[in-house]
């Protein structure tokens, strides 16, 4: 190949190719918009050359959506699931073909679809552990589908941990500005309240401060936010900071001495101190506690992490939008927010 000048361009060398970090890209429930969302962001132009990417779903439905978008159908190499076992180099631009087993309905979540969604996670995480990917990016999916597909798990982040063989996890909220790891996830609000103990606050604050440098994640400071109206107030707003948060933190202080934690913090304020850049991380205690600021902060800018699995795993912040589905619409920035995290962790 010659360039405008006339000095031939040399090739890629090999070594170059076979080095990009490989993805698995599960594009989620089928009839949201977890296809568009994953197919446009795999044909990004900015991503070319930067990684591999195999989307893992029904191939004759991921090429009908290709098509309906407008995107380069002949960018995806269409490969079979049993194509993972081999040590052949993986194409740059891949669908990984797992059948739905079913008709899809865009906007019409199912059985169907949820059971198709589970199972390019199944085959995904394998090929993650295996070692022939380097990391995994998840589209969302449907609990109600996905538990009645017969898969009987809250969601994403636990069924991957028993996919993984791990008991000891952490769900991750992760910006350039605010990092927050969650000690109980997808739990009613009064269970969740129960489940907030100085062994599971430890257990969290062990994962985070664990897993936070190995993905080259600075981790020096970290805030415990407080349970009750301004963490309490001493115990005049109850007693559950005192008797929880605070025993959790003294043993924490005493086995990490060269990470400064700090709380329990009135979680009014805590969220905005974090992101003005006073703490590393933020251990908030519910879902909602920690979720909100986040994407308050900025939705679609935050990737949600699996911290202790045995591979990277972000997914997007986002659902599955059935209302949108199949008609266009989606924008594709939450997807490229986790690709690119899944990037610079896996780079780690």
């Amino acid at each position: 190949m010659m360039s405008s000048s006339g000095s031939k361009i040399p090739p890629v060398p090999d070594s170059f190719v076979s080095a990009l970090i490989s993805l698995g890209i599960t594009t989620g429930d089928p009839a949201g918009i977890g296809p568009e969302v994953s197919l446009r962001a795999a044909a990004d132009p900015s991503l070319r050359g930067r990684c591999r990417m195999l989307l893992f779903g029904d191939a004759e439905f991921l090429r009908c959506q290709a098509a309906n978008l407008g995107l380069d159908c002949d960018l995806f190499e269409t490969i079979p699931a049993g194509a993972l076992d081999s040590p052949a180099l993986l194409p740059e631009r891949g669908i990984v073909d797992i059948p739905a087993n079913g008709p899809i309905i865009p906007g019409q979540g199912s059985r169907t679809s949820g059971g198709a969604a589970a199972r390019n996670l199944l085959h995904c995480v394998n090929a993650c552990r295996s070692g022939r990917l380097d990391a995994m990016v998840t589209a969302p999916l449907h609990k109600r589908y996905f538990n009645e597909a017969g898969y009987h798990f809250p969601g994403h982040t636990e069924f991957l941990a028993h996919l993984a063989g791990v008991s000891r996890f952490a769900m991750a909220f992760l910006t350039e500005r605010l990092k927050v790891v969650l000690v109980t996830i997808h739990v009613p609000l009064r269970t969740a309240i129960e489940h907030i103990t100085a062994d599971a606050i430890l257990e969290k604050l062990e994962i985070l401060i664990g897993e936070f440098p190995r993905l080259g994640l600075p981790c020096r400071k970290v805030a415990v936010a407080g349970l009750n109206p301004h963490a309490g107030e001493a115990g005049l707003l109850g007693n559950e900071d005192l008797e929880r948060i605070v025993p959790a933190i003294d043993i924490a202080r005493a086995r990490w001495p060269g990470v400064c934690v700090d709380g329990p913090l009135p979680a009014d304020t805590l969220f905005q101190r974090a992101a003005q850049g006073e703490f590393d991380a933020v251990l908030a205690l519910y879902h909602d506690q920690g979720l909100i600021p986040v994407k308050l902060l900025g939705f679609g800018e935050a990737a949600n992490v699996t911290l202790g699995l045995p591979f990277v795993r972000t997914s997007v912040d986002h659902g599955t939008a059935f209302e949108i589905a199949g008609k266009g619409l989606a924008r594709p920035d939450g997807m490229l927010t986790a690709i690119r995290w899944a990037l610079r962790l896996t780079r780690k």
